[in-house]
């Protein structure tokens, strides 16, 4: 083969990196041509797969194409977001991330198969869940003041349930007992239908878990809710205070979720599903279906994302490390 111009060679080679780009936009442009899978990480009928599917459904009707929710779950949402971390960056894998697979679990096993900050890039948060505070309606605790107080006198002999170590719920509980100086024993279940179970039938004093796992029995008077645990009271239970209301200075332990994908996905194919993600928010009769599951509809852009990714890491592995919370 007769070797080019030296000069031909040169233009050849500058054009290259403009050609790539050119097929990239082109590839985005036609995204997607088949199905598209969304990775959630949990059971199926957990919140966090009720949440991929209502998305799931408005994002197929907008592409044209199938979104499938595939249910990886195991490992604490380890064994599925591993599986989208080794995905192939094409756009064709999403995850339904949330904050125990991201910054809770990262930040009380560092050794995980996957890495949560460089590993992924950010598409969009897209909903928040607070914690409560909750006992049996017979429990001698009307307020928080009262387990603090019960606490303070018995250390270590107060029990608390939560859906299992290193859940939201498990991270908002040992904030809480720091910020309180108190020292109450963590009983971990396997969800958090089991860990309210066993709090209504007396066999601990009570759970922290997340809110639209309580919520249906607050309300039938089963349970009474001491405390939730956002930055401001929640709209499912809103005439129950928060923790920082109640006297603890920046308390948060709110659980969030969102979308993300491989990082090396182009970043105009993230960038089109951030905006679908965006269209399908904008309905208000669709965030409304979402509110009434128990779930707080957001939104936000992949920058906005990123940027609580790290802190929230740092945050977590704080109150882990302070706590002595060990990875099962």
């Amino acid at each position: 083969m007769p070797r080019l111009p030296r000069r031909l060679m040169l233009v050849a080679t500058l054009a290259m990196p403009g050609l790539a780009r050119a097929q990239q936009q082109a590839a985005a442009q036609a995204w997607p041509t088949r199905a598209v899978r969304i990775i959630v990480p949990f059971p199926a009928g957990a919140g966090t797969d009720l949440l991929a599917r209502a998305y799931a459904q408005r994002l197929s009707e907008i592409w044209g194409q199938a979104v499938v929710v595939e249910n990886r779950a195991g490992a604490a949402g380890i064994i599925g977001t591993e599986a989208a971390f080794r995905a192939p960056r094409d756009g064709y894998t999403i995850l339904m991330a949330n904050s125990s697979v991201l910054a809770i679990g990262p930040a009380i096993n560092p050794s995980l198969p996957y890495d949560p900050i460089n590993g992924f890039d950010p598409v969009a948060l897209v909903g928040s869940n607070d914690n409560a505070l909750v006992v049996r309606a017979q429990s001698p605790f009307q307020s928080v003041a009262d387990v603090v107080a019960a606490a303070r006198a018995r250390p270590g002999i107060l029990t608390y349930a939560t859906p299992g170590t290193g859940t939201s719920g498990h991270m908002a509980g040992e904030f809480f007992k720091q910020l309180a100086g108190i020292d109450i024993t963590h009983v971990p279940y396997r969800g958090s239908p089991q860990a309210l179970t066993d709090t209504l039938g007396g066999q601990v004093d009570m759970t922290m878990t997340t809110l639209n796992s309580i919520v249906a029995a607050v309300r039938n008077g089963q349970a009474r809710a001491l405390a939730t645990t956002g930055r401001t009271r929640d709209p499912l239970l809103p005439e129950v205070a928060t923790l920082a209301e109640l006297g603890f200075a920046g308390y948060e332990a709110s659980g969030w979720l969102g979308f993300v994908v491989p990082s090396g996905t182009p970043a105009e194919i993230t960038q089109r599903i951030a905006a679908d993600i965006r269209r399908v928010f904008a309905d208000t009769a669709f965030t409304d279906r979402i509110a009434s599951q128990g779930m707080r509809p957001i939104i936000s852009t992949p920058e906005e994302f990123r940027a609580i990714l790290a802190p929230e890491l740092a945050r977590w592995r704080d109150v882990a490390q302070r706590a002595g919370v060990k990875p099962e």
